[in-house]
């Protein structure tokens, strides 16, 4: 058998979706903000932009997808 408590995985996409939908609205309002959206991608992006150019080569975004930056 496989996985969680109703046959799924514990940490599989719905509950991804509600941590990710948790670290977006800073306000905890319910809702997740234009601004809130934008701010969360903003820190994604400049995590990935390892020599800090303001643009992501593919090279950047797998070494940080593969956690090898």
């Amino acid at each position: 058998m496989g996985g969680g408590m109703m046959g799924g995985s514990a940490m599989g996409p719905p509950f991804m979706m509600r941590m990710m939908f948790a670290l977006m609205d800073a306000d905890s309002d319910g809702t997740i903000s234009l601004q809130e959206f934008q701010t969360a991608h903003e820190r994604i992006f400049k995590a990935m932009d390892s020599n800090r150019d303001g643009k992501l080569t593919l090279e950047q975004m797998q070494a940080f997808i593969h956690g090898t930056r």
